[in-house]
């Protein structure tokens, strides 16, 4: 793993999601957690499970984080590949 990702984005991506709230989420920080809580997604596995039934496309994903969520591009990109990542190593 490049030395340029965030201890964040380590942490997410280095072990098993159990209950890990969506704030864990590299991208996601306390407000567009609570926009997703509105909308009743608090734990990282409903978030994965959004990703999957977009069938793994980042591009989708960060577009439905921006509407859903309403993350700017750079935070819907840190969703989408921490999400890619956890997926790449654990599925």
């Amino acid at each position: 793993m490049s030395s340029t990702t965030s201890q964040k984005f380590r942490d997410f991506t280095g072990e098993p999601l159990k209950d890990k709230h969506i704030s864990e989420i590299p991208g996601l920080g306390p407000k567009l957690a609570s926009n997703l809580e509105e909308s009743g997604i608090s734990k990282a596995y409903e978030l994965l499970g959004i990703y999957l039934t977009l069938l793994k496309n980042k591009d989708y994903f960060e577009l439905w984080i921006r509407d859903n969520a309403g993350a700017n591009r750079h935070q819907a990109k840190q969703c989408a590949d921490a999400i890619d990542s956890f997926c790449s190593q654990f599925l």
